[in-house]
């Protein structure tokens, strides 16, 4: 079996990914607010001009930042990781550091098929990723034994997953929707929340348990 290491450095090494990731997001517009400075532009007319790339930029930080979530909560379980952890986070990470491309290219290019699946594909990936490291952790000997995962993690990152991926069908494929698509993730909470309680009710004692959401 192999050797299990402590997951803190890891832990660390994502939270500096994750920190310049949502960094670069904005740095396009801090250039565009530069530019509009020497061109004799207004504070109203910044935010009028350049809306698509504001919405991008707090759309793309508010997944990030949901992912990031996710990611700290699934070490909170970890006594140490083994290889595979390692090659799935950092999966992870490259998904995250990618996601700022996509955001500028969102903002800046028409709107067609290629980038909206770029973009959406993007966060779906690091999604997936996410929902494989729930299922690499969840019963194995890295799993911390005195906060183990439930099935209540397990089912949230999987369903957020899926709505993932049909968004990013929907917005591929059905043109008038194209980035609205990301809205069918707001199905989550509801969805979420049957599950929870269906769980609860076979399970009474996992209403102790304080379950991480999953990204």
């Amino acid at each position: 079996m192999a050797m299990r290491k402590s997951p803190e450095r890891l832990a660390a090494f994502t939270d500096a990914i994750v920190a310049i990731a949502i960094t670069l997001l904005v740095l396009p517009l801090v250039d565009e607010a530069s530019d509009e400075i020497y061109a004799g532009s207004t504070f109203a007319a910044f935010f009028t001009e350049h809306w698509g790339q504001i919405g991008a930029f707090l759309i793309s930080f508010a997944v990030i930042a949901r992912l990031w979530v996710s990611h700290h909560g699934l070490f909170e379980h970890l006594s140490g990781y083994t290889p595979r952890i390692l090659t799935l986070t950092i999966m992870w990470s490259f998904t995250i550091v990618l996601l700022p491309l996509p955001t500028a290219m969102t903002a800046n290019f028409q709107i067609e098929p290629g980038v909206i699946a770029f973009y959406i594909a993007t966060m779906a990936a690091s999604s997936l990723m996410l929902t494989l490291l729930v299922m690499t952790i969840r019963g194995s000997a890295s799993e911390n034994p005195d906060n183990p995962l439930s099935t209540h993690t397990l089912a949230n990152s999987v369903l957020t997953t899926a709505l993932f991926i049909v968004a990013l069908i929907i917005g591929t494929f059905v043109p008038v929707i194209n980035y609205y698509a990301l809205f069918v993730l707001i199905l989550s909470w509801p969805i979420n929340s049957i599950i929870a309680t269906r769980l609860q009710n076979r399970d009474p004692e996992s209403r102790s348990r304080t379950p991480h959401a999953g990204a």
